[in-house]
């Protein structure tokens, strides 16, 4: 594990995108898990780490395979809890087709991301604490029902942002759901001023 600031954590492991762990004292929570298939090797990086807490929650930002791929494999392994935001549940059960063509299509062409057992669904207007002074934050955009995860000033931002040059900048159009919303978001992550951006995809970064 790389470490980043006093108890975050960025997993070497995961595959397809970033995965980070926060070290509350008390508790360990994953952010994102990576592609299937990869929760084998997260698992024992998570098993090698000396003096971390049990890990009780991992947290999807969105439903994207290279986000949950590997979230019930790594429940299993752990009996951790598994958090997503409640219009993302809906499309990871299948209930709700993805609002993206090009979504729909990587889903007829990739199999179906295995669904965690009893998923804790966020809702979609208003934050939530997740464990003490780690929170949900609804940001839709990049999908409907997105979250970004709050710690210390520290952001867990998965695909609503990645950082580059002291800047927040999107993912590409073809990946957005709601550009609208996706600009909202921006907008609020900027406005909690965060001392560290951790993105899903590219580096962590601070702002300019």
């Amino acid at each position: 594990m790389q470490l980043l600031t006093d108890g975050v954590y960025r997993l070497q492991k995961a595959t397809g995108a970033n995965a980070y762990l926060v070290d509350t004292g008390d508790a360990a929570v994953v952010i994102d898990t990576g592609t299937p298939g990869g929760a084998a090797k997260l698992a024992a990086e998570l098993r090698e780490a000396r003096g971390l807490p049990p890990v009780t929650d991992i947290v999807l930002t969105h439903y994207d395979p290279d986000h949950a791929g590997s979230a019930a494999a790594l429940q299993r392994e752990t009996g951790a809890r598994v958090w997503i935001g409640r219009a993302d549940a809906a499309v990871l059960r299948g209930e709700t087709p993805p609002s993206t063509g090009f979504r729909r299509f990587l889903g007829r062409v990739y199999p179906k991301t295995e669904v965690p057992a009893d998923l804790h669904e966020l809702p979609d207007a208003a934050e939530t604490e997740i464990l003490p002074g780690l929170v949900a934050i609804p940001a839709p955009g990049h999908t409907d029902g997105h979250i970004v995860v709050e710690w210390r000033g520290v952001i867990f931002a998965g695909d609503a942002v990645r950082v580059s040059k002291g800047r927040l900048v999107q993912m590409p159009r073809l990946l957005i759901s709601d550009k609208a919303q996706a600009l909202a978001t921006t907008e609020l992550i900027a406005s909690r001023r965060p001392r560290l951006v951790c993105p899903g995809h590219g580096a962590p970064g601070r702002l300019g």
